[in-house]
């Protein structure tokens, strides 16, 4: 390079944005260009050999050096961010990039590079991340406030209802009774459905939602769903329009979400039908999906609202809200519970008074699921002994009758003294244990458990009404082999009998 040519390449560095720097084949800097200096605000001859060092914060100094040392080795090139200081005196986040010189022989010759100020770019990221972890943390707090709020409110909800069925016994003579009791057991019901579905939308929107994977006929999800929306379609007197394909079309997933999706869909229909009309619902088969629509002819969507519709706590109109009832949640649930499945909810209207029409599609199942399906009694060459430990009472014996329906011997136990003691005299082959068992819960029960029924094997599952994933990371980690949420699917406990079969079982 002549003179003249580097006359040039000077000034274009000296005019560009960028912080230029060279250096020789020891790492010593020999150049800068004048954005260096104006950045800086320091003489070329300060900044020369190590002296630019000084102008880099302390805190970044040895990681710089330590790069550039590690890459010049290597002759490789490098880049990294730090803070160095600006001529007001502060510090300002740059990120430097440089590649290495080399001569026809591969000799290093130094190294040109370039920085950049993101100082703006990375106070933004840092306050992303602050925001980012306050979030996580408002999401655990939330996550643990509607654990104990679900136990805190399904509690209380039991008694009020035995109470209502009570009054069923004493109401034949007075139909004041008869009155007040249907009034207990309908508001019962909405504060269940409504706890229910505020717990199912948080927990779903922290993937916390257990799901039961199996193969499900999309007839039995949409007559499930009619059924659950019963009470809402006769309340406004409409009716259902179906219309089903003649083949038989079959999804992966959990029916009893898949149908508690779409009945929230149907409850909005029939809830914003307003006069009496037909709710069609067609069901179809489309490229690789199937396609569940629910069209309305009711109040219909503006516009402006329509991307918003499946927004938590959305309410188009306040004064609907009040009328109508409800949380707000019921789409929000159905949207998230199609996306853990890898389908989606749309909505489309023309507009007010043009009615709504909401479509789930699902990706249409290939090939068979070897899980028996919910209901089946599994396919088992034994039976077994199986150990029952729940505090409920209700609980436990349905669950008794259950495994004794499909051939297994049982015994049951209501607390983990109960329980250590039934192991002893039975030697159960699978025990299903209750976590949040009275005195010693079943977090404490598990190693005495596991030292009583030592020289057998034996498959312990915790069950909870606790379904988020630290629970069952907190469930797995203190030993137990399988884990269940309340309630109790018949597919889990199928699988649960089928789990211990493939093991070897005696």
């Amino acid at each position: 390079m002549n003179d003249v040519e580097a006359r040039r390449f000077r000034d274009i560095a000296d005019a560009a944005p960028a912080l230029l720097w060279s250096t020789d084949a020891s790492g010593a800097a020999d150049w800068f260009s004048a954005g260096w200096l104006r950045f800086t605000g320091r003489s070329l001859d300060s900044l020369l050999g190590d002296g630019w060092t000084r102008e880099v914060h302390p805190e970044d100094v040895e990681r710089c050096v330590a790069i550039r040392a590690t890459s010049a080795e290597a002759r490789h090139p490098f880049s990294l961010d730090y803070r160095l200081r600006h001529r007001d005196g502060g510090y300002r986040w740059v990120y430097d990039s440089a590649m290495p010189r080399l001569d026809v022989d591969g000799r290093l010759l130094g190294y040109v590079g370039s920085c950049i100020d993101i100082h703006e770019r990375k106070e933004l990221e840092e306050k992303l991340a602050e925001r980012t972890q306050a979030l996580r943390l408002a999401e655990r707090r939330q996550g643990a406030f509607l654990a104990t709020l679900s136990h805190e409110l399904r509690n209380p909800l039991a008694p009020i209802a035995n109470a209502a069925s009570v009054l069923r016994t004493l109401e034949s003579s007075n139909p004041i009774l008869a009155r007040l009791r249907e009034i207990l057991e309908r508001q019962v019901g909405r504060l269940g459905r409504l706890v229910e579905d505020l717990i199912d939308v948080t927990q779903s929107a922290q993937g916390e939602v257990s799901l039961i994977n199996e193969r499900v006929g999309i007839d039995g999800v949409v007559q499930a769903a009619i059924a659950a929306s019963q009470e809402k379609i006769d309340a406004g007197h409409h009716t259902i329009d179906l219309h089903m394909p003649e083949q038989r079309l079959a999804v992966k997933g959990d029916p009893a979400r898949l149908s508690q999706a779409l009945s929230n869909i149907i409850v909005n229909a029939a809830k914003f039908s307003g006069e009496p009309s037909a709710i069609t619902i067609e069901v179809q088969p489309v490229a690789k999906t199937v396609q569940v629509k629910v069209k309305d002819h009711g109040r219909g969507i503006d516009p402006s609202f329509l991307p918003h519709v499946f927004e938590l706590f959305s309410q188009e109109d306040q004064s609907f809200a009040r009328t109508y009832g409800g949380l707000g949640v019921g789409l929000t649930l159905a949207r998230r519970i199609a996306q853990l499945h890898g389908g989606d909810v749309e909505a489309f209207s023309e507009g007010p008074g043009r009615g709504s029409e909401f479509v789930l599609w699902l990706p249409l199942l290939e090939g068979e699921l070897e899980a028996p399906a919910a209901g089946e009694v599994p396919n088992l060459a034994e039976r077994y002994r199986v150990l029952i430990v729940e505090d409920n009472g209700d609980a436990r014996e349905s669950l008794r009758l259950h495994m004794e329906m499909w051939g297994n011997e049982v015994v049951t136990a209501h607390s983990a003294e109960a329980a250590l003691e039934a192991a002893r005299t039975f030697k159960p082959h699978i025990v299903l244990c209750d976590l949040g068992l009275p005195g010693i819960d079943g977090l404490q029960l598990l190693g005495p458990l596991r030292r009583r029924l030592a020289g057998q094997r034996t498959l312990i599952a915790a069950v909870t009404g606790h379904g988020r994933s630290e629970d069952q990371a907190r469930a797995m980690a203190a030993g137990f082999d399988s884990f269940l949420v309340k309630p109790l699917h018949p597919a889990s406990l199928a699988r649960l009998l089928q789990a211990y079969a493939s093991q070897g079982g005696n």
